[in-house]
């Protein structure tokens, strides 16, 4: 097999040399605002109907390894629950390291006439996957065999479980959205353990704040500037993203990842339709302003909404696009 690039091999191996590994990141998305329920369980059944969304990103196309993320949830609102049920479905393979996240999601969701404020929590599981067998170090023999000639390095696949965590706020009224969540609220290390090798994980806790604000400029357009920050450990990311929607049909706009040198990240296109009353498709493009611009050739995302109303009136109404897409 093709071994990882000699970048991602040092990354790998100084993850596995400490005896706690760096925090890993949680996956990003460039269309946040299409599948809010994925980053904070309090937006479980705000979008009045049962919503799945699927969620496909390949990161920096053209690198060996890059990150390539998919993700499935599913919510609706439970009125005999006085809020919403949701279910989350999360991988992501990045050269020999693949997360998988599956997580249950509640959340109350209090209706007034100032808008629908909501607490959501969720919880579940995250399996780590390293697969030993690609990894290459320096002083290995590979000839016959796989000897990396360091004992803290698995020459086979090696996983390991460990409960995760997640809770959050959101508010949503007719034109202004709010939401503030954390992932990993209470970090449980993931143990790796094979014959003559250990590995432990660290997940630190990772906070996401979204806004987003709904203007109608005329009868056909209007436009929707959102910000997410995003914050773990000592890190802090913030984007920036603006939309035109066109008669609720079609959407359309840029984003900016990044706010001072050091954070500096990607300039966002981004693309969306509504097929039908129920389906939407969207598409982004990420390119790369920070050094690993000359290294890769961009990132690709693809998001597929589809909505049933369980509430559905006998004579369809007008959808009326919120904040909160």
């Amino acid at each position: 097999m093709r071994p990882v690039d000699f970048t991602a091999r040092i990354v790998i191996m100084l993850l596995m040399i400490s005896l706690s590994a760096a925090a890993q990141q949680d996956p990003q998305f460039s269309q946040y605002f299409m599948n809010q329920a994925a980053v904070n369980p309090a937006y479980t059944g705000l979008d009045n109907a049962l919503s799945a969304t699927a969620q496909f990103r390949s990161q920096w196309v053209g690198m060996d390894g890059h990150p390539v993320t998919q993700n499935i949830a599913l919510h609706s609102p439970v009125p005999v629950l006085h809020g919403g049920l949701g279910i989350n479905l999360m991988n992501e393979q990045a050269g020999v390291l693949r997360n998988t996240v599956v997580a249950l999601s509640y959340s109350y969701i209090l209706k007034t006439r100032a808008g629908d404020f909501s607490l959501g929590i969720s919880g579940g599981a995250v399996q780590v996957n390293v697969d030993g067998s690609k990894l290459r170090a320096p002083d290995g023999v590979y000839t016959n065999g796989i000897n990396h000639n360091d004992f803290l390095l698995p020459i086979v696949p090696v996983s390991g479980l460990a409960p995760d965590f997640s809770a959050g706020l959101f508010y949503s009224g007719k034109n202004l959205s709010v939401g503030l969540s954390a992932n990993h609220v209470i970090p449980q290390p993931v143990k790796l353990d094979a014959e003559g090798s250990s590995l432990q994980f660290d997940y630190e806790r990772q906070y996401y704040l979204q806004m987003g604000y709904l203007a109608k400029l005329t009868k056909a357009i209007s436009i929707r500037p959102s910000i997410m920050v995003k914050s773990g450990g000592n890190r802090l990311q913030g984007e920036a993203d603006l939309l035109a929607v066109y008669k609720d049909f079609l959407w359309f706009g840029a984003g900016y990842r990044g706010f001072n040198d050091q954070t500096m990240d990607a300039l966002i296109g981004i693309l969306g339709i509504s097929i039908s009353e129920n389906l939407r498709l969207g598409y982004s493009y990420d390119y790369n302003t920070s050094s690993l611009g000359s290294a890769n050739n961009g990132s690709h995302e693809i998001v597929l909404n589809y909505r049933i109303n369980l509430m559905k009136p006998l004579k369809p109404g007008k959808v009326v696009y919120t904040p909160r897409f």
